[in-house]
């Protein structure tokens, strides 16, 4: 049946891409934007994908979609056709059965496989398409990141470090047996001092040196100073527990591409014309 599994199946296989093909005027128009229109079936298919929303919600997402699809074709946007049939077939595989299978299926809501092409035709486009065209230009800075994590309160960055700690008079003596390369157990026997490993938070370091170890990657040995000593230390790994930076980077992303959809989608409602029949 169309009904129930079959409805979440297909809310799940929109698949990231971008096609276009000319809509063909095979039921009744519901709706236009700048007089491209809007069908009946579309209407239908829609509730079917879209559970959950009223046919009100569904016409007023569909007139939402056609305005980003035909922006979308204008900046010349497309892919191959085998895309959707890709998906088409996956959908019927899904559902457990052919492409005649899900053609009988869709018939017993008065609907054919090429509805379901037409639907899906603008549905994948506006989705990868969309978001690959908004977030072209998009970055998201480590900045950015610290400041979300900040922001959460719920994660406490730690490093492992190596740590000398010198006194100002042994600086010539450092500048003497100093390469970044040279391990630093090895540098402090040459200059005579201990060799520390700590885990440190954030702020927890002298000013100097803390600004360093955190602008620093793991790897790198960094120099600092105050006015009684110098400081050399190695980052030796991070735990920053809880979501991952990069998890932390497709948030923000995300939330920036989202910003401009409602700008353009915005912009776009201004200057179309768009007509509801119901």
């Amino acid at each position: 049946m169309v009904q129930g599994g079959f409805k979440k199946v297909l809310c799940g296989v929109l698949l990231w891409t971008a096609l276009s093909f000319p809509a063909v005027l095979v039921d009744r128009v519901v709706a236009s934007v700048n007089s491209e229109p809007i069908l009946e079936s579309d209407v239908k298919m829609g509730m079917l994908f879209y559970e959950g929303l009223t046919r009100r919600q569904v016409l007023e997402k569909l007139v939402e979609d056609m305005l980003f699809y035909q922006y979308l074709i204008g900046k010349g946007l497309q892919v191959p056709q085998g895309m959707v049939d890709e998906v088409l077939q996956n959908i019927a595989k899904a559902n457990r059965m052919d492409l005649e299978g899900l053609a009988r299926e869709l018939a017993k809501e008065g609907l054919s496989l090429q509805d379901l092409r037409r639907f899906l035709e603008k549905e994948l486009l506006v989705t990868q398409g969309l978001i690959a065209f908004l977030g072209k230009d998009i970055r998201v800075s480590d900045v950015e990141i610290q400041t979300e994590r900040l922001k959460r309160g719920d994660v406490k960055e730690i490093r492992e470090i190596e740590l000398l700690v010198l006194d100002k008079s042994k600086g010539d003596k450092l500048v003497e047996v100093f390469k970044p390369s040279k391990p630093l157990e090895a540098l402090a026997k040459e200059l005579g001092v201990n060799l520390e490993r700590l885990r440190v938070a954030r702020g927890e370091l002298v000013e100097s040196l803390d600004r360093e170890v955190w602008k620093a990657k793991v790897g790198q040995v960094v120099l600092a100073e105050d006015k009684e000593h110098i400081y050399i230390a190695k980052v030796l790994s991070e735990d920053k527990g809880g979501v991952d930076d990069e998890s932390i980077r497709q948030e923000i992303m995300m939330r920036k591409i989202e910003q401009k959809r409602q700008e353009l989608l915005e912009r776009l409602r201004r200057n179309s014309f768009i007509k509801v029949l119901q």
